[in-house]
């Protein structure tokens, strides 16, 4: 497949693949434009931009493994990783195998912050910025479960050293991933969206 065109990567966005270039940069069909918020495309252009995402992109690249992106406006965080079977984790040296992994994010949610005095303090400013901290988390425990490793990952000091990375590399390096509850998936929380001023009489 030409260099120009760039590769197709098993990342699933509206039921179809992501292309990728060399440099991991995305791009999208207008099928995934119109059917996808915006946020979360270039909540992953950011992410991919990062050391941290390239990487895992590479990993990735695979023909065994396939990521499945589900944008749910009843998800009660702005990302989330399921645990895939025990099948799909033993199978993670089986290159035989195709293994599936799927990551559920909530634009609408994201779509509520817009404080432009956060990225000051390290924390996400916008929507875009929630969704690359979302991608980046999410996208960090697949990389654990591609390597055949269960929840809990939060207490794990190799997951916490990569997450510190890449909330760095985004701009966000007093965002925290903390621990999760080892009988549910991981959720990643923001915080409080920024108050809305109150206009005055």
């Amino acid at each position: 497949m030409g260099s120009k065109l760039g590769v197709l990567f098993a990342i699933y966005l509206a039921s179809e693949s992501v292309r990728f270039d060399a440099r991991s940069r995305p791009t999208f069909s207008a099928h995934q434009i119109e059917s996808t918020a915006a946020s979360t495309r270039t909540g992953l252009v950011k992410w991919a931009a990062t050391a941290e995402g390239r990487a895992i992109i590479e990993r990735l690249r695979a023909d065994d493994r396939e990521v499945m992106i589900i944008e749910d406006r009843a998800e009660t965080g702005v990302g989330r990783a399921p645990q895939p079977k025990p099948g799909v984790l033993l199978a993670s040296e089986d290159d035989k195998q195709v293994k599936r992994y799927e990551l559920i994010l909530n634009p609408s949610i994201a779509a509520m912050y817009n404080n432009p005095a956060a990225i000051d303090l390290g924390l996400p400013r916008t929507p875009a910025d929630v969704m690359a901290a979302a991608w980046a988390a999410e996208m960090l425990h697949i990389d654990f479960y591609a390597r055949g490793i269960s929840l809990p990952h939060h207490n794990r000091e190799d997951f916490q050293k990569r997450w510190l990375a890449v909330a760095a590399q985004l701009g966000f390096t007093r965002m925290t991933h903390g621990i999760e509850d080892e009988h549910r998936d991981p959720v990643i929380t923001i915080g409080e969206p920024a108050p809305r001023r109150r206009r005055r009489p």
